[in-house]
C-alpha cells in the first residue's frame, strides 16, 4: 500500500528532520534484512568485514574495535560469530602473544567484495532519485547535512522547539 494512503497527514506535515530520521531507520532495517538473508551477517558483522577488507591484511582486535567505535569486549562476540561462520580467522601476533590479529578468510573476502559491489551499484531507491536532477539535489542536501552534523553543529535546529504533529509531539527535531 502506498505510504501516502496509509499515513497522509503524518508524512505530509512531519518536519523534514523527522522524515529523514524515519527514512534512515527504515533503510537500516531493510539493509539489515538483506545482510541476514543474502550474506548471513549482522550490520556489526558487516562493519568488521569491511574494515578488514580495507585493511588489506591483518588488523589487531583493538584496531578493529576502535574503527567500529565499540569496546574490544563488545567486538569479541561479533568476531566469535564471524569466525564460527568462516568469515574471519584469529591469530596470535608472533611478536606480542597478548595481541590477537584478525584476518579475512577467502569466504570473508568474497562476501565483503560482494557487499562493496552492492553498495556501489547506486541503483535508484525511488522514482524521485531516478531523476538525475532531483538526485543531485538530494545528494547535495545529504552531504551538507552530514557535514554540518559531523562537527557537532546542529545548524538551525532549535532543541527546545516542539512540533504539533501527532507523531512527533513532545519529541525534539532530529
Amino acid at each position: 500500500m502506498d505510504p501516502l494512503v496509509r499515513f497522509p497527514d503524518v508524512l505530509q506535515h512531519a518536519p523534514l528532520g523527522r522524515l529523514l530520521g524515519v527514512a534512515g531507520h527504515l533503510m537500516g532495517q531493510r539493509w539489515g534484512r538483506h545482510l541476514a538473508e543474502h550474506h548471513g551477517l549482522t550490520t556489526a558483522g558487516m562493519r568488521v568485514l569491511m574494515i578488514l577488507h580495507r585493511a588489506e591484511g591483518d588488523s589487531t582486535h583493538r584496531e578493529v574495535a576502535e574503527r567500529c567505535f565499540v569496546r574490544p569486549a563488545t567486538l569479541t562476540g561479533i568476531v566469535d560469530t564471524l569466525e564460527r561462520d568462516g568469515f574471519v580467522e584469529r591469530r596470535r601476533d608472533p611478536n606480542d602473544r597478548r595481541s590477537i590479529q584478525l584476518t579475512l578468510t577467502d569466504k570473508g573476502r568474497e562476501h565483503s567484495q560482494a557487499l562493496i559491489d552492492r553498495i556501489h551499484t547506486d541503483a535508484p531507491l525511488t522514482s524521485v532519485d531516478a531523476d538525475p536532477a532531483k538526485k543531485a539535489v538530494i545528494r547535495e542536501f545529504l552531504i551538507e547535512l552530514i557535514t554540518n552534523m559531523s562537527d557537532g553543529d546542529v545548524g538551525q535546529l532549535n532543541p527546545d522547539q516542539e512540533t504539533t504533529d501527532e507523531t512527533t509531539r513532545g519529541l525534539r527535531p532530529c
